[in-house]
């Protein structure tokens, strides 16, 4: 069961996306404080980099379109974090000493430096502005009075079957790939061959050979070779093939001929089953009060938000445009 690090930085500050254009011209207004298009431009730049190297194609007339619907989210993000600093200023001015105070405090939040900066790069806020939400938070919901024990309670007791671990199977397995170089595995092989090479295997075990050690030595899946093939996993998890030959199987059982998947070939040996959990109310009631507190401060600093929104004076020209040929 997850519970978010924190709810700070939750009304979408994440989804900076790309743009194109480059002049100074004003796109959007909040209370009379400009964005610009210069502005908007260098942010979505950086992000249009990030997307592409994650594989985003944005040729062709389809990717003119996502450019151009994305272009219009980030001007949306950027006019919802103008508003949220405004608001968050409000409350007054922070000290440098102070700024610090609840950076250091929120840093202990993220597991590394890195994450943290990492973090920092995706929002493309300073430390300071991040430091002046977090007290806007902070002031908002410092009054909310915590959840109470039978309001966990009975939480727990709507919620328990989403909380637990569904039953798993533990199996060892090893694979030899097929892939004629129109893949991108790591090994190549054609579909004989890797059907080959998962008999001979077979033909080791019959000899008496360790699974484990053959899969250190043979196995090709990296990800599992490492704890001999050790493999755990729920119904629904796995490739069909892969699913349905392991759980035939019985406790010590391997399977007599390689089971074929989308991958290549495997030879699966079932280890264990192991059944369903449930945790008690008193291993998750920590952490459940927390979650619920940390919802309720959500709740509270959105509608605050929304609110402000709708008192504020905002231009979005790429909205009106969009609305005007909408019009004709």
């Amino acid at each position: 069961m997850k519970i978010w690090r924190l709810f700070a930085l939750s009304l979408s500050l994440l989804a900076l996306v790309i743009a194109a254009g480059c002049n100074g011209n004003v796109v959007a207004t909040v209370n009379g404080e400009k964005i610009t298009s210069q502005e908007l431009d260098k942010r979505v730049a950086e992000a249009k980099a990030g997307y592409e190297q994650q594989g985003m194609d944005f040729s062709g007339d389809q990717g003119a379109s996502l450019l151009e619907t994305l272009r219009k989210s980030t001007l949306q993000e950027m006019i919802n974090n103008t508003l949220m600093l405004q608001e968050a200023k409000k409350m007054g001015t922070l000290s440098a000493d102070r700024v610090q105070e609840i950076i250091g405090a929120y840093k202990q939040m993220f597991s590394s430096e890195e994450e943290y900066q990492q973090l920092l790069d995706e929002v493309k806020m300073s430390e300071e502005d991040i430091a002046y939400i977090l007290n806007l938070q902070d002031e908002l919901t410092k009054d909310l009075p915590p959840v109470t024990d039978d309001e966990v309670k009975k939480y727990y007791e709507e919620n328990k079957e989403q909380m637990g671990q569904p039953e798993q199977l533990q199996v060892r397995h090893i694979l030899f790939f097929v892939d004629e170089g129109d893949k991108g595995y790591p090994f190549k092989h054609t579909d004989a061959e890797a059907k080959q090479l998962a008999q001979d295997v077979i033909g080791q075990l019959q000899q008496g050979k360790d699974f484990s050690q053959l899969a250190g030595e043979k196995s090709e899946d990296s990800g599992t070779k490492v704890d001999g093939g050790l493999y755990t996993f729920s119904k629904g998890l796995a490739v069909p093939e892969f699913e349905e030959a392991a759980f035939a199987l019985k406790d010590g059982e391997y399977t007599k001929s390689p089971v074929k998947t989308e991958y290549g070939y495997h030879v699966i040996i079932r280890e264990k089953l192991i059944p369903a959990q449930t945790p008690s109310f008193e291993e998750v009631q920590s952490e459940l009060a927390g979650q619920m507190n940390g919802e309720a401060k959500q709740a509270k600093f959105s509608q605050f938000m929304q609110e402000a929104k709708n008192n504020a004076e905002i231009t979005n020209k790429l909205l009106d445009q969009a609305e005007d040929n909408a019009k004709q």
